[in-house]
């Protein structure tokens, strides 16, 4: 087992480590649960951080030993990262793209498309960065996603070995020099995070600090070479890999993809890998746990296994309506499988054979350029449509609404209402940040009576119908935000975020001028004790009717892929499942707390679209120009219409004329 690693390190004096291997079966067994089972391992995902820790280390180690020795060679250290990282990728990527080419719809191939030649040219994480807002889909259909580490990674091996050569040349302190990359990376990311998560996230100059970290060991172990081997005592390594092990442990179970990370939450898992490699094999968890072969063998195939399990469960969210644990977990089996033929037949000939043949380097670099070649035309095509002959077009015509501005801009805008939305959704790249400002005449009343409609893009997307319906003596004003509910307000963060904007605008609005109705409405739900605490608070300054809208139905997938999909053939008006079921809970958990004298109108929102055969697909006789969503829930102008007709005007016209009658009786 350990000739591969020697091989691997060819001419370069490094000691093989069967524990650090141990360490990226840790980081990979963390990330594989965490997408399989998510709330089994819910920081499973810093496994990545772990794996960044390990590259540092070792990749510096043989750079600084080649420097070391006068061998280093920016040509013999490329030639073997493409011999490290190119044969497994090419042969996900290829097969990906043979998969989707079958069982994609024309958006979800372009979009693997692009992110195989993102993935190709080591950019992804640009690519996800970019496309990390409220209008993204949904990170788990990403076929490739997982390839954003990669991206981080090649970017830094693009700068680092120049820099540790430059620095050696001149005799610099390369201790020195990599704790300021360090610290500097470290201190933008603290910088970052909580302003802008995906920047934070995606963005190599916020990650380059992990792999900086085990840079920096790998540099104190040259200058001082027993400081981290033979000198360390046996019970401090044992105390080293002990704390090293429970902050990893501690950062897996505490970690969640709720808080702000990497930020100061990446300290855990960096500086537990940062003990767990200095306490070397002389401790009792490095050479009994880390060291034991099988547990070393899951290591060996681990970067293969981290390329195929995503796409495996990637597909299956694509194909099933919310793969069940049980296919998850065959997923993951398959996993293990493909990573380790891949290991064998793929990685081992390649990288192991003849030391630097050059025509093979130049033989996988071509078919690397040649993937992204293809996944270039794939975006240029708009995911190849030919390939679902006659369900093309209609594909087609709701991916317009998705993903090409250029198409249904009169309908688009008539549902997005961005006019009034303080979210930054013509950002190149994703902010918190709010617009300085909304058009005033979302929320000028221009009559005697007015409506105020409150909460995010499944709130504005009401304002179309009820501004048809509602009569003339009736304004219908909006302030929103894209995903962002009524919910609240952190006066620190106003101007450094748009949702906390939104709340502060739309209450400073009705103090100014109370609205007669104020309508919520959300995409995901409201906090019950807040919302109550909030009628009160808006009763007092003059609103005298609340209505809170209780959930939608949310299709799962689209409905345009639902139908696609499962009823081509025969599409009823009514279909029954292909739910949310999440977002569903969080309104049954609304309903399930309401009491009988609440300060608002609860209104159950369902009711207009459900009945005992399922919900409303399409209005009219046309399943295309009559589909009520063009995504999962946003209502297209005519069922904004509808839904204003049948329930939503009526509550607002019967309160308001209520008051007339009353002051009429006074």
């Amino acid at each position: 087992m350990n000739k591969p690693i020697a091989s691997e390190h060819g001419l370069h004096q490094i000691k093989y480590r069967p524990d650090v291997d141990g360490l990226r079966a840790v980081a990979v067994i963390c990330v594989v649960l965490f997408h399989a089972f998510p709330t089994l391992l819910p920081g499973g995902f810093i496994g990545v951080d772990v794996f960044f820790v390990i590259s540092g280390y070792l990749i510096t180690s043989i750079i600084v030993s080649d420097l070391d020795d006068n061998k280093f060679s920016f040509l013999t250290f490329y030639a073997r990262r493409v011999r490290r990282i190119f044969p497994a990728l090419l042969t996900v990527l290829i097969i990906c793209l043979i998969a989707g080419w079958f069982l994609l719809l024309s958006a979800e191939y372009e979009q693997l498309g692009k992110h195989a030649a993102g993935g190709a040219a080591f950019i992804a994480n640009f690519m996800f960065w970019k496309e990390a807002n409220y209008f993204d889909t949904s990170a788990n259909t990403k076929i490739l996603l997982h390839l954003w580490s990669l991206g981080v990674e090649e970017q830094y091996y693009l700068v680092w070995p120049a820099m540790v050569w430059a620095a050696w040349r001149v005799r610099l302190n390369l201790v020195v020099l990599t704790a300021i990359l360090l610290l500097a990376s470290f201190a933008f990311n603290l910088h970052i995070a909580p302003l802008n998560p995906p920047a934070a996230f995606y963005s190599p100059f916020s990650r380059f600090w992990e792999l900086s970290a085990g840079g920096l060991l790998a540099c104190i172990a040259h200058l001082r070479p027993t400081l981290l081997r033979e000198s360390l005592t046996v019970p401090f390594a044992n105390a080293a890999s002990l704390i090293g092990a429970l902050m990893i442990g501690v950062a897996v179970l505490m970690i969640t993809p709720k808080v702000t990370f990497p930020g100061w939450w990446a300290v855990l898992p960096v500086l537990g890998t940062c003990l767990l490699v200095v306490a070397g094999q002389r401790a009792w968890i490095n050479s009994r746990i880390l060291a034991n072969r099988y547990v070393v063998g899951i290591g060996l195939i681990s970067y293969p296994l981290y390329l195929w399990h995503w796409p495996l469960l990637a597909f299956a969210q694509n194909v099933y309506d919310g793969p069940s644990a049980l296919l998850r977990g065959e997923l993951v089996a398959a996993s293990v499988v493909l990573a380790w033929a891949t290991y064998r037949f793929i990685e081992l000939p390649v990288r192991y054979g003849k030391p630097l043949q050059m025509t093979r380097i130049v033989g996988l670099a071509t078919a690397m350029v040649c993937v992204a070649l293809f996944g270039v035309y794939d975006v240029l095509t708009a995911g190849i449509p030919g390939r679902l002959k006659d369900r093309a077009e209609y594909a087609s015509y709701f991916e317009g609404y998705l993903y090409d501005g250029s198409k249904h801009t009169v309908e688009r805008a008539e549902i997005s209402q961005n006019q009034c939305n303080f979210y930054s959704w013509n950002s190149p790249f994703p902010t918190n940040g709010p617009r300085d400002a909304i058009d005033p005449e979302c929320y000028t009343r221009n009559a005697p009576k007015s409506v105020l409609i409150l909460g995010d893009s499944n709130a504005a997307d009401l304002y179309y119908g009820l501004k048809q319906v509602l009569p003339q003596d009736i304004s219908t004003l909006l302030i929103f935000s894209s995903g962002c509910p009524v919910r609240p307000l952190n006066d620190a963060q106003i101007k450094e975020d748009h949702c906390n904007m939104t709340n502060h605008f739309a209450l400073e609005r009705i103090k100014q001028d109370p609205p007669d109705v104020v309508l919520m409405s959300s995409n995901s739900s409201f906090d019950i004790n807040y919302i109550r605490s909030y009628s009160i608070l808006i009763r007092k300054l003059g609103v005298k009717h609340i209505f809170v809208l209780g959930q939608r139905p949310h299709w799962k997938p689209y409905l345009y892929k639902t139908i696609l999909k499962y009823y081509w053939y025969s599409t009823p008006h009514y279909i029954s499942g292909h739910q949310d079921d999440e977002l569903l809970e969080l309104g049954n958990k609304f309903e399930s707390q309401l009491k009988s004298n609440e300060p608002f109108e609860y209104v159950e929102q369902r009711s207009a679209f459900c009945n005992a055969d399922g919900c409303l697909t399409y209005l009219g006789d046309d399943r295309k120009t009559g589909l009520i969503t063009f995504d999962d829930a946003h209502l297209r102008p005519f069922a904004s219409v509808y839904l204003a007709e049948k329930q939503l005007a009526p509550l607002i016209i019967n309160a308001l004329r209520g008051d007339e009658a009353n002051a009429a009786a006074r």
